[in-house]
């Protein structure tokens, strides 16, 4: 008779996730994100103050100055509250994708209504910034390469720019590949500041701007402003990308990024608006002569700023085409075909309208008042209120197993077996995936070469109780009654812009 003293376990395989997995699996699900908080905040300021800015001026000056003022640093707030209740909600049912989250509250016609409403935002925020390219570069050559009259055709250059130098930032899966970009671009915008800081006063009346309170159209301003402080459409891909994924470090890079964006846009305003007050064009850099070399230097910097900028609207843009058309689901991520193909359609979209289309104002005026009103302010506050009680009674749950309370129901734990969510391109011979590695699986144990992202604690997880771990997600009575207001804010600008955009 043998006696079985114990069994040796298996040793740890070792698994290194290679670039093309970390991004795939970053841009579908938590757990991967291998970004800073830093990094994460100014991957939104570059969401948030793109086209949007140039337009500021011209909102103020519509709202009149103090009232603009004011309305600025509302509209800021409430986005911020925004971005915070859309991951709260979402983390409450574990969704993670917001036209999923949607879906989840709506059924599937809210799926299809916030995915339209994503490629409106995006989509037309990118239009703007294809605007304001082909305002300035053609501007430029013909000032300074005036032998390449080429060169001054702004279909050509928006063409040439647009396939040699933003389609290829637009091929990766996540959209934590632009992190680096949009640290150059957010640097952009200083030089920018800089340049109408020095040359404004020179084009200034010799008579001091009248500062008015309340100027002659203040709800087309709030659309302008709405759209300008709107990125809420990049929330949960910015969440996935975030390093250690708790609510409290998207708190804090949510605010680091509102106040980044408002510090900079509100200095733009201002600026335009004492140098040209009601004169002043949607375009601020259209008050401007052509033959002014420093301003010449802020354009040159906003068309740097705008080709790395027009990727964080493709970026939505594309993933809401591809969930309408069912590429991307919960079982599944496109294929690398559907994938290139989307982007391509997508980017050939956006590039037509943006060479077809010249009224930057009626841009700005529109797209913030119906889509950006939408999903900064009404679809966060209704998701909020929705899911208010979900992650609370998750919590409470007596009847789970003390292996599912170390993992609560409520959170999306990503896996590394073959019953992956995520279906690759099967003719993709590049480099063998995760989902393709048969070897790993429920009875293989393995480790990590590299960090992966903590979901809320990680592994501290099992150490804390139930409600101490969702803590973040019990409802409170502030975001209540902030939910409230945002939901009311959001239908009262919709309407209000829209019919004083369309008066105009």
């Amino acid at each position: 008779m043998s006696i079985k003293y114990g069994s040796i376990q298996p040793p740890l395989k070792p698994y290194t996730l290679t670039k093309s997995e970390r991004d795939l699996l970053q841009a579908d699900r938590p757990g991967y994100g291998s970004r800073t908080k830093l990094e994460v905040a100014f991957n939104l300021v570059n969401a948030t103050v793109g086209a949007g800015i140039i337009g500021l001026p011209f909102a103020i000056a519509r709202a009149g100055f103090f009232t603009g003022i004011i309305a600025s640093i509302v509209v800021a707030i409430l986005a911020q509250i925004g971005l915070y209740m859309l991951i709260v909600a979402g983390r409450r049912v574990g969704v993670y994708k917001f036209a999923n989250l949607v879906e989840y509250l709506l059924g599937r016609p809210g799926f299809y209504f916030v995915n339209f409403m994503i490629c409106v935002q995006a989509g037309g925020g990118t239009v703007s910034y294809f605007i304001l390219l082909g305002d300035s570069l053609p501007m430029l050559f013909m000032r300074y390469l005036p032998q390449f009259p080429i060169l001054g055709d702004r279909t050509f250059v928006l063409i040439f720019v647009g396939i040699f130098c933003i389609l290829p930032l637009n091929m990766a899966r996540s959209i934590g590949s632009l992190a680096r970009w949009s640290i150059i671009s957010v640097l952009c915008l200083p030089v920018i500041l800089l340049t109408i800081l020095i040359r404004a006063p020179a084009y200034a009346p010799q008579e001091p701007i009248e500062l008015e309170w309340i100027g002659g159209d203040v709800f087309g301003a709030l659309g302008i402003m709405a759209f300008a402080f709107t990125c809420h459409q990049v929330a949960f891909n910015n969440f996935l990308t975030l390093q250690n994924q708790t609510t409290s470090n998207w708190k804090h890079t949510t605010i680091l990024s509102t106040g980044i964006s408002w510090i900079i846009s509100i200095s733009f305003a201002c600026i335009g608006y004492m140098c040209f007050g009601s004169n002043v064009q949607s375009n601020l850099f259209m008050n401007f002569a052509t033959d002014d070399p420093v301003i010449n230097l802020g354009r040159f910097a906003l068309s740097i700023s705008m080709i790395l900028t027009i990727p964080m609207g493709i970026f939505p843009t594309r993933e809401a085409v591809q969930k309408s058309l069912g590429f991307e689901t919960d079982r599944k991520q496109p294929t690398n075909f559907q994938h290139y193909a989307v982007t391509l359609l997508v980017f050939t979209v956006v590039l037509s309208l943006g060479i077809a289309v010249r009224s930057l104002g009626t841009v700005y005026a529109l797209v913030g008042g119906f889509s950006a009103t939408t999903l900064a302010n009404i679809i966060p506050s209704c998701a909020y209120l929705c899911t208010r009680n979900a992650g609370y009674e998750k919590t409470m749950g007596s009847e789970t197993s003390s292996e599912e309370t170390c993992k609560p129901s409520n959170i999306m734990f990503p896996s590394l077996t073959t019953t992956s969510t995520l279906t690759p391109d099967e003719n993709d011979l590049k480099a063998p995936l995760l989902w393709e590695t048969t070897s790993i699986s429920s009875s293989s144990r393995l480790y990590f070469d590299d960090d992966v992202a903590t979901v809320d604690g990680g592994d501290d997880l099992c150490a804390e109780n139930d409600m101490n771990v969702d803590k973040s997600l019990k409802p409170h009575w502030f975001l209540d009654i902030a939910a409230g207001l945002l939901l009311i804010w959001g239908f009262s600008v919709m309407f209000f812009s829209i019919s004083a955009t369309l008066k105009g």
